[in-house]
C-alpha cells in the first residue's frame, strides 16, 4: 500500500500520483487511457482499459457433440457470464442434442438460440444487466423455494404421490432465478462495470449469491421429500404426520427469517434467535429419528418402505435446517461487517 495526498488542479479537478514501479509493472505509461470506477462501498478503482475490455463478450467451446457434454459446457458458460456462446463439434449435432439445447436455453433468463448449423450452435444472452434487480430476484426465489418446500412436505404427510411431477416443474423456476443471480455475480468478479450496472455493492452481491444458492437447494430438498412420498404405501400415523409438519414449518421459518435478514435488515440479536431455533429443531429431529431407528415410534408397525420414506424426509429436513443456518451465518457476518464499517 502507498499513501498519497490529493492535489487540486485548476478549479475543480483532483489528481493523485501512482508509484512508477506500479505503473511500469502493469504496462502503463504517460498518456495511457485508464478507466475510473466509483463504487457504492466508497472505493475508487483505477483500471487499465486493456485489462478492462469485455472479456466476457464471446467464447467458442469445442465439445464432442454428446448431449451431456453440450449441456454442461453451455451451463458453465452461462454461469460464468459470457454474452455469446458458440458450441462447435467435429460432426453435426444430432436432433436429440439440438432439442436438449433448446430446452436448456429456455431455462436461462433472457437467452435464446440465435444460430443453429450442422456443427455449430450459438446462444446469446439478450438481458441488459441494468434492467436486472439481483435483490428482487432473490426475493422471488425465496418465495418459490419456500412454496415448493411447503407443498412437498404437505404432499408427503397426505401421501399425495402425484405432487412430485408437479413440483419438478416449479423447481426449474428456482434454477432459472438462481442461475441469473450466479451469472451476474460471476460477471462482477471480472467486470467492474457489472457492479455498477446491477447497482449493488460487491459485499451485497456476494450475500445475494450465497443466499440464492442455498434457497435453490431448499427447493431441491422439497422435491426430494415429494419423491420420498411416492414410496409411502399408506397415510402416516397422525402423531408422525404432526411431528413432521412441525419440523418442516420450523425449518422453513428459519430459512425465511435468515434470508429476510440478508435482504431487509441485519439485526444481530434476531439472527442469533433464528440460529438458536435451528439448534433446537435439529435436536428435536434427531430425537425423533433415534426413536424411529430404535423402533419406539408410532411407526413400529409400519412397513420398511414407509419407514425408509420417513427417514429420507427427515434427512431432507435436516439439510433444510443446514441451509437455513448457512444463510443465517451470511446475515450475521454482514451485520458484524456493517457495525464495524
Amino acid at each position: 500500500m502507498e499513501t498519497r495526498k490529493l492535489q487540486q488542479v485548476g478549479g475543480g479537478t483532483y489528481t493523485v500520483s501512482i508509484p512508477k514501479e506500479w505503473a511500469t509493472a502493469r504496462g502503463l505509461e504517460a498518456g495511457t487511457p485508464v478507466n475510473l470506477y466509483s463504487h457504492l462501498d466508497g472505493s475508487i478503482v483505477v483500471r487499465s482499459r486493456a485489462k478492462d475490455s469485455d472479456g466476457l463478450s464471446t467464447i467458442t467451446v469445442e465439445v464432442d457433440g454428446g448431449r451431456e457434454q453440450v449441456a454442461r459446457a453451455l451451463s458453465a458458460a452461462q454461469a460464468v457470464g459470457f454474452e455469446r456462446v458458440t458450441l462447435t463439434a467435429g460432426e453435426p449435432f444430432d436432433a436429440e442434442t439440438c432439442r436438449a439445447v433448446r430446452s436448456l436455453v429456455r431455462q436461462f433468463v433472457g437467452t435464446e438460440l440465435v444460430d443453429e448449423q450442422e456443427g455449430e450452435l450459438t446462444v446469446r444472452n439478450l438481458l441488459d444487466a441494468s434492467d436486472v434487480s439481483v435483490r428482487q430476484s432473490v426475493v422471488q426465489l425465496q418465495y418459490v423455494a419456500l412454496s415448493v418446500h411447503e407443498q412437498a412436505t404437505g404432499s408427503f404427510v397426505d401421501a399425495d404421490a402425484g405432487a412430485y411431477d408437479r413440483l419438478c416443474e416449479r423447481e426449474t423456476e428456482t434454477d432459472r432465478l438462481c442461475g441469473m443471480v450466479v451469472r451476474h455475480f460471476s460477471r462482477a468478479l471480472v467486470s467492474l462495470a457489472e457492479v455498477d450496472r446491477v447497482e449493488t455493492s460487491r459485499p451485497e452481491l456476494f450475500e445475494y449469491y450465497e443466499t440464492a444458492r442455498r434457497l435453490r437447494r431448499v427447493a431441491r430438498n422439497g422435491v426430494t421429500i415429494a419423491r420420498a412420498g411416492r414410496r409411502l404405501t399408506e397415510p402416516l400415523p397422525e402423531t408422525v404426520a404432526a411431528e413432521l409438519d412441525v419440523l418442516s414449518n420450523t425449518a422453513r421459518g428459519i430459512v425465511e427469517g435468515a434470508s429476510n435478514a440478508v435482504l431487509e435488515g441485519r439485526d444481530t440479536d434476531r439472527v442469533h434467535e433464528i440460529l438458536d431455533t435451528g439448534t433446537e429443531a435439529r435436536a428435536t429431529l434427531e430425537a425423533f429419528e433415534d426413536a424411529l431407528v430404535a423402533d419406539r415410534s408410532e411407526m413400529s408397525a409400519s412397513t420398511t418402505r414407509d419407514v425408509v420414506a420417513v427417514a429420507r424426509c427427515l434427512d431432507a429436513l435436516r439439510r433444510t435446517l443446514d441451509h437455513g443456518d448457512a444463510i443465517g451465518d451470511v446475515a450475521l457476518q454482514a451485520a458484524m461487517r456493517d457495525d464495524r464499517l
